[in-house]
């Protein structure tokens, strides 16, 4: 069925929102306040899908997107739309979120246009498969159908060299890559981490069984930049990326980076923000919500490789992070010794059960996964009757949820500053602050 339709707002994940009859209709790489013909190509009881046929009356904000993949990959949802536009729409993306999941009614702050656009992120991963030939690239939008592209606008130029040459090495050794579907062959991905200010790169090889062709290795190693290749083994089904074992096989298994003009270790194994010169804003966002007077005490959860705390150390009386990945913890210790900050300690374990150890906490800072906090873990921050809490997140949909349960425990929604984070992509990060209620 071909229908007509205005768009009115673009949504979380970057699909347009239409109506039709009443009927909500997504499409997506669509822009807001534009008519399209379009497909419905999925069509449930409470809404639909469609696909764009023809743009009969382009929205103003539209553009024509930088990458021939656009549309196709994965990666990105929003190259269509000005990144001036962009902005906007994520803001708006926070504030549907707040006040429609949170019933939050605060203002939401606008985003500045960021010069890093393009060629922004630190990290990349690759699937290796076999389909049609060796590919070495990104799965198509919604599948995982490996599409094999040879550059990407996101990452630095030099991981597509490091991807061609991984892409010729593995065919020279035969290594097999990986088939989901029979859980067989054994390369799964490549990973390349590079720090923005020496250009040096960390190569990880995911493999689903211990063995690894030693050329291959050599061949990686050879590449200009690479100061270290590892392998870790995961022999699960699963799509979590990285195993459980490691192997440093040539040179150093961690790489450094600089925020703020501090450095960071990070190893294989530990998170880091994938863009360095938006975590520098987002740190400089988080101390001013902390606004420290000197003689606080602050915990940080989810503390990782401590980049927040070490930022905030240099302010406050002392700061607790708490993380559960031992590597990252090794990694933030490492960090505070050789920054020469001395009034920081990490405790390595869950959260959620560490935390009621905890005796005072003037500040808390949260920075969780995409699926926010468990309601016992809010519980157990009121409990500490903290005088602020700034929660970092990279999901508007889980921040709202849980500002909802700490407006129910006496906290409230005092400002929200989104961070742009991702360009080109529909993912926005927010800095929130929380405060007791009057």
């Amino acid at each position: 069925m071909v229908v007509e339709l205005v768009i009115n707002r673009i949504v979380a994940g970057g699909n347009g929102l239409a109506t039709l009859d009443g009927l909500k209709v997504f499409v997506p790489f669509s822009a807001p306040q534009e008519k399209v013909r379009a497909r419905l190509v999925n069509r449930k009881h409470d809404y639909a899908v469609a696909e764009i046929e023809e743009v009969l009356e382009p929205s103003p904000i539209r553009v024509k997107p930088h990458c021939p993949w656009f549309g196709r990959c994965g990666g990105c949802q929003l190259q269509h739309i000005s990144y001036e536009g962009q902005l906007v729409v994520k803001k708006l993306i926070v504030n549907d979120a707040l006040q429609h999941l949170g019933h939050i009614f605060v203002p939401v702050s606008n985003i500045t246009v960021e010069p890093e656009q393009w060629h922004y992120r630190n990290k990349t991963q690759y699937p290796v498969r076999f389909n049609n030939g060796l590919k070495l690239g990104f799965f198509r939008q919604g599948s995982h159908d490996l599409l094999d592209i040879p550059v990407c606008f996101l990452h630095p130029e030099s991981f597509d060299r490091l991807r061609k040459a991984a892409l010729n090495a593995i065919t020279a050794t035969r290594e097999k890559p990986y088939d989901e579907n029979r859980h067989k062959g054994n390369i799964r991905h490549l990973v390349l981490r590079k720090s923005e200010s020496n250009d040096q790169t960390l190569v990880i090889v995911v493999t689903r069984t211990g063995s690894l062709n030693p050329t291959l290795v050599k061949r990686l190693a050879e590449q200009p930049g690479v100061v270290g290749v590892i392998q870790t083994t995961n022999p699960d089904r699963t799509n979590r990326i990285l195993g459980k074992r490691k192997k440093t096989l040539t040179g150093l298994d961690y790489i450094f980076y600089h925020v703020l003009g501090k450095s960071f270790r990070v190893s294989m194994q530990s998170f880091f923000q994938v863009n360095t010169y938006q975590a520098a804003k987002l740190c400089r966002k988080v101390l001013k919500q902390v606004a420290p007077n000197g003689d606080e005490t602050v915990l940080d959860l989810f503390s990782g490789v401590g980049m927040i705390s070490l930022i905030l150390a240099d302010f406050v009386k002392s700061v607790t992070g708490i993380e559960i990945e031992p590597a990252a913890v090794a990694d933030a210790v490492f960090n505070a010794e050789q920054n020469g900050a001395d009034n920081l300690r990490f405790i390595t374990g869950d959260v959620a059960a560490v935390i009621d150890s905890i005796e005072k906490a003037d500040i808390v800072v949260l920075d969780p996964p995409r699926k926010g906090c468990q309601a016992r873990i809010l519980k157990s921050i009121t409990e500490l009757k903290p005088k602020k809490i700034v929660y970092v997140s990279c999901n508007p949909a889980t921040l709202a949820r849980d500002l909802k349960l700490l407006d129910a425990m006496g906290y409230q929604t005092s400002a929200v500053e989104p961070v742009d984070m991702f360009p080109q992509t529909s993912h926005v990060e927010a800095i929130t602050l929380i405060v007791p209620q009057k």
